[in-house]
């Protein structure tokens, strides 16, 4: 069953400490201390626990920071006040959900050791600890997602909470991804830190969150070896991942608020629609190909839709909207599988006739 008690809690970070190889060799955290106005037991805060480290064979974990978050689910939370709150595991608001969310760009991962001697940065906590610091530092605000301990003293599960295979499994679910997200006040900026197990699939079902049959690991898709070189030796770069093979077919635009009302747009225009690049140097049928909006209503494509070698497919999405008030599109192959997803925000939705670009270089 997924994990219980899922939710969001947001308060103001106030100190944070890490657990070295010599301090917690198996199970080690980074503990991040904040405060929402209630009394804690740790020192007064509550605490937010991050793994860094896997109990798996594989201990490593995948860590992606983005310094400028720009996605719907900032609009969310800039509306939270201090506390824990429950969060309903569905679309459209705050819950998080890696896959369907289309928040983060996988192939932009690093695979990141607990804690390594040398060079610094060359393990998880030289990456992570910095951001933590300066949000500290620079009075941020901080929404935590995952599940609470039992006494409501803190919480942890922040990390992906899907795909997971073993003893893990019990604890899939799709839209209960744990993660951290800080806001910068003073530069009206969000970042998020985001976590998961190398060992955990990349495409999950549905309603269960479990991995789809043959789907693979994060270790598949960013090439990552339970043996490769370690720091400080040859070919150990985790500044450089390794390059990944482009998607075939990307989203590359799309027209979410045409001139006119959202039921009645201007004859003269275009009506509400997504633009479908291939990327590949051959011709692809995108016959059952699907595009989904926000809330998981597709747009199933016909049977005679066709992409040439570097073409552009216009889809008008007839009978499926898409927000202007920010959401996310995701493009779907006719396995059910992700082929690729972006998302928009309600200030980049909000002009009419405006043609959003998410992949300027296609």
């Amino acid at each position: 069953m997924p994990i219980t008690h899922y939710g969001v809690w947001t308060g103001t970070p106030v100190r944070v400490d890490a657990e070295r190889a010599d301090q917690d060799a198996e199970s080690p955290h980074i503990h991040l201390y904040f405060e929402d106005g209630t009394p804690g037991r740790f020192d007064g805060a509550k605490q937010a626990a991050i793994n860094v480290k896997s109990l798996t064979a594989v201990s490593e974990l995948v860590y992606w920071h983005l310094p400028d978050l720009r996605h719907p689910i900032t609009q969310a939370l800039a509306e939270l006040p201090q506390g824990f709150r429950r969060l309903t595991s569905k679309p459209g608001g705050v819950a998080l959900d890696y896959i369907r969310s289309n928040i983060l760009d996988f192939s932009a991962g690093r695979v990141l050791p607990h804690d390594l001697p040398g060079r610094q940065p060359n393990d998880l906590i030289d990456f992570v600890l910095p951001e933590l610091r300066a949000a500290i530092a620079l009075g941020a605000r901080v929404h935590l997602l995952g599940e609470p301990y039992d006494d409501l003293q803190g919480l942890h599960d922040l990390h992906m909470n899907q795909g997971s295979h073993g003893r893990f499994r019990k604890d899939n679910g799709p839209w209960q991804d744990g993660a951290v997200l800080l806001h910068y006040p003073h530069e009206d900026r969000y970042a998020g830190l985001f976590f998961a197990f190398v060992s955990q699939a990349v495409h999950t079902h549905n309603r269960t969150g479990h991995p789809l049959p043959g789907a693979e690991s994060f270790a598949d898709l960013l090439g990552f070896q339970a043996n490769a070189p370690e720091a400080g030796t040859a070919g150990w770069l985790p500044e450089a991942p390794p390059a990944l093979p482009d998607r075939r077919v990307a989203i590359m635009g799309a027209l979410v608020n045409p001139r006119g009302s959202d039921i009645f747009p201007d004859e003269l225009d275009q009506p509400e629609s997504v633009y479908l690049v291939n990327r590949s140097d051959e011709g692809l049928s995108l016959a059952g190909w699907s595009i989904v909006n926000t809330m998981g209503e597709a747009r199933v494509l016909s049977g005679d839709a066709w992409l040439a070698p570097g073409a552009v497919l216009t889809v008008p999405m007839e009978g499926v909207s898409l927000s202007n008030r920010g959401g996310t599109i995701t493009l779907l192959d006719p396995a059910g599988l992700k082929a690729d997803g972006v998302s928009y925000t309600a200030a980049e939705g909000k002009p009419e006739g405006r043609i959003l670009t998410f992949r300027p270089g296609y």
